[in-house]
């Protein structure tokens, strides 16, 4: 079996639909010293569809800590067949440690990393390769949508054994909100919205509103109890704006990977303007990820209705707030580009 590094660092990227996180992602799964999985907690709201958010946390951090640990045991219990194949895995080929030896033996460890290459090259590997793989990387990086409490994580965060450093992605709820409207998650929005209050006697479907005002609250618990929580190794939590990365892809990636113990190579560099500068209109593949970024920041104002932006901001003032962005009052607020709706510069500590 492949020596494990002495000691690994791990990154956890927490986030909600639509803000940019398998992107985030992307940027440090294309390094070769982190071994990286696409939103683990997934196969966990599967398995119980029917649970709440809040009770779905538990089995999420376990599973979590497992795979942090290099650990694939509990796939078994969520995968299809029992989880024979990291093929059972959801977006496996999203991962390139998992395109790559000792995973995929078809391909060298210094080939560039290709999504449909190793979708169509790597199959049936089995599941233990998996864990030969996360041991011969440093960096540990697992990304979620599914953790709207950081205080679930407190036992991983005072793990000694762990090096876990949290990177909290967040984006305009008005973006979020325009985002989800083209891109339906009906079977997730139905576990988000039951810890609502009394929600069980409500009718109908939840619309996007009462979605966005249950993830914003999230958010910003999320911001607050990582200044709160005394922890053994500060510096664990990182705050980081989704319109920050797009318009300024560079400065704030290398923030990124200064925080999470990386080092950025050229060929991320170029990589990582390419993604941001190029619209590729012919590419329909999912997560195909390039687009002129300081253009998509902007797409909401212009193809949200103004009535439904007046709801999200007043459902979602305190995170506006507490995470820089300005509301608009009137129509031609929102039309203008001119007008800035976000502050120039925010912590991201």
């Amino acid at each position: 079996m492949e020596k494990r590094h002495e000691k690994q660092i791990h990154i956890l990227i927490l986030s909600s639909w639509r803000s940019g996180s398998s992107f985030l992602g992307q940027i440090l799964n294309h390094h070769p010293s982190v071994f990286y999985v696409y939103e683990p907690a997934r196969m966990v709201w599967v398995k119980f569809p029917r649970e709440k958010a809040s009770l779905l946390h538990y089995p999420v951090r376990d599973l979590l800590h497992s795979l942090f640990n290099c650990d694939m045991s509990p796939l078994h219990d969520y995968l299809p067949r029992n989880g024979r194949y990291i093929t059972d895995l959801h977006f496996w080929s999203e991962s390139r440690a998992l395109c790559s030896p000792p995973a995929c033996e078809s391909f060298a460890m210094d080939t560039e990393y290709d999504r449909p290459s190793c979708f169509q090259r790597c199959g049936h590997a089995p599941l233990e390769k998996m864990t030969q793989a996360c041991k011969v990387h440093k960096h540990v990086v697992l990304k979620t949508v599914r953790v709207f409490d950081l205080g679930v994580l407190l036992p991983l965060l005072q793990d000694t054994k762990l090096d876990l450093r949290i990177v909290h992605l967040v984006r305009d709820p008005r973006a979020v909100a325009f985002s989800r409207l083209s891109f339906p998650l009906k079977d997730e929005d139905l576990i988000v919205v039951r810890d609502t209050e009394n929600w069980e006697n409500k009718q109908g479907a939840p619309n996007v509103t009462n979605v966005m005002a249950n993830i914003c609250r999230a958010q910003v618990a999320i911001n607050e109890f990582s200044k709160k929580v005394d922890i053994s190794l500060p510096g664990f939590y990182m705050l980081v704006r989704h319109e920050d990365l797009a318009r300024k892809p560079l400065s704030t990636v290398e923030k990124i990977y200064n925080f999470a113990g990386l080092s950025l190579t050229e060929n991320l560099k170029d990589w990582l303007y390419n993604v941001t500068h190029q619209r590729r209109p012919t590419q329909t593949r999912f997560m195909s990820f390039a687009e002129n970024s300081k253009q998509v920041i902007q797409k909401w104002r212009d193809g949200l209705d103004h009535r439904l932006v007046q709801e999200i901001q007043e459902q979602c003032e305190k995170a506006m707030e507490v995470f820089g962005y300005i509301p608009v009052r009137t129509m031609k607020e929102q039309r203008d580009l001119k007008f800035n709706v976000m502050t120039d510069v925010k912590d991201n500590q």
